[in-house]
């Protein structure tokens, strides 16, 4: 089944041995330890993936205890890449890397379940872009769902 490969994937985080904090650098950080995943919407077991999140920021929280080291596991739906992400930071979850306003929500599958609710990846409406030149204020964008999980 489709959500159960896209739950192996998730899975396969925690088979990257590059996969690492370094606390001096956030933007290494990001560089190394984002992973993306792409897949059709329909094909999305949502209960699956947000497990697998989970198990994910579980293995990495024992890992980092028995280093002795802190750190946050986080997910979010790109909507612009049609992606879910994943990432591991050495900032806590009120502080991450993000160059957007963001809103940590309880559940990974709360975010799981945007990517499963898109029909259409990827691909942002003409109706929804505004014109960077124009003399009205910016449009205020609301802050992104982003699930995170404070380890160990």
């Amino acid at each position: 089944m489709a959500g159960d490969s896209l739950a192996a994937l998730v899975l396969s985080y925690l088979d990257d041995e590059d996969v690492a904090l370094t606390p001096g650098d956030p933007a290494a950080e990001t560089r190394t330890n984002t992973w993306g995943y792409a897949v059709p919407p329909e094909q999305i077991d949502v209960p699956a993936v947000g497990s697998a999140l989970s198990q994910v920021a579980s293995e990495l929280g024992g890992r980092l205890s028995r280093r002795g080291e802190v750190g946050t596991c986080y997910a979010w739906y790109d909507e612009q890449a049609g992606q879910v992400r994943c990432s591991l930071s050495s900032a806590p979850p009120d502080r991450l890397a993000f160059g957007g306003r963001y809103r940590l929500v309880a559940r990974a599958t709360d975010v799981v379940a945007l990517a499963a609710a898109d029909q259409t990846p990827g691909l942002v409406a003409w109706a929804a872009l505004a014109d960077s030149n124009a003399d009205e204020p910016a449009v205020r964008v609301p802050p992104f769902p982003v699930w995170a999980a404070a380890l160990p």
